[in-house]
């Protein structure tokens, strides 16, 4: 059930939530800087908190096709990782429309990662699943897949939520101080059976207290039609710095620039906690 909250009300609800989260768990993050690209490290014992906030002006073809106006987006996230090959997290998500200044809490999303090699190897092959129970509407880019303006005539009506099956093909490998790594997204409606398609691309640079990023990451369509029309997809250039403060915390600024005509431009900042 969708369940609407006013701007306030929607602050006050996260601001209570990391507090909670806080106080009960002791918390670390990994010394990555990658926005939304996933490479193989996994630390055991690791517990994270990072709440991620965004700014969005969406594209012209999202504002004549969906009516979408400038918005900020919401993602609250919690991960523990109970050995070194294996990961989950747990999120919730929420938007906010400037203009009317309304809220809306759009659902969330269980998320596992697998490394099945515990040694370093060769481009080190890492597993990821996760669920989503999103109402149609959500707005916080954890990926992008599919078509923003299918080439194809779409059929039925849409659902009241989104139940999908998201998975991934981690491909990484370092070169210190650098990671290179490459993500293959398969996004699955577990309705109709369609999967859309993605990638993420990215470079990183490791240093403390500052590290850099740089990431493309765009569609690649569906089942239905597989291909590259930038017209249609949504593909980024997102350049993004971390930057750590003190033992117990970290910052992360990045861009989302839209590369294509489908493609919203983003300021992204995420929050981490630790004891």
């Amino acid at each position: 059930m969708l369940v609407n909250y006013t701007s306030k009300k929607l602050r006050q609800i996260l601001i209570v939530s990391v507090g909670i989260l806080l106080q009960c768990f002791g918390i670390s993050f990994a010394d990555e800087g990658y926005m939304d690209t996933y490479n193989h490290h996994i630390w055991r014992g690791e517990l994270e908190l990072m709440l991620m906030n965004d700014f969005t002006s969406p594209s012209d073809l999202k504002q004549e096709k969906d009516g979408q106006k400038d918005y900020f987006s919401q993602m609250l996230e919690l991960e523990y990782a109970p050995t070194s090959q294996l990961v989950f997290e747990f999120m919730l998500e929420a938007f906010e429309d400037i203009g009317t200044g309304e809220g809306k809490f759009t659902g969330f999303r269980y998320e596992a990662r697998y490394r099945p090699f515990k040694d370093e190897v060769p481009l080190n092959p890492t597993l990821y699943l996760e669920y989503e129970d999103l109402h149609p509407k959500t707005r916080y880019k954890m990926e992008v897949s599919g078509w923003v303006d299918p080439p194809y005539e779409e059929e039925g009506e849409e659902p009241d939520r989104e139940r999908i099956l998201e998975s991934r093909l981690i491909l990484s490998q370092d070169f210190k101080p650098f990671n290179i790594a490459f993500n293959w997204i398969n996004e699955t409606d577990l309705s109709s059976g369609e999967t859309a398609f993605g990638y993420s691309f990215g470079i990183l640079h490791r240093s403390h207290p500052v590290s850099l990023a740089f990431e493309f990451l765009g569609a690649l369509g569906d089942t239905k039609k597989f291909d590259i029309q930038p017209s249609r997809q949504e593909h980024y250039f997102q350049p993004s710095m971390m930057i750590h403060v003190g033992k117990n915390s970290m910052f992360n600024i990045g861009f989302g620039i839209g590369l294509t005509k489908a493609s919203d431009n983003m300021v992204r900042l995420n929050y981490g906690w630790m004891f």
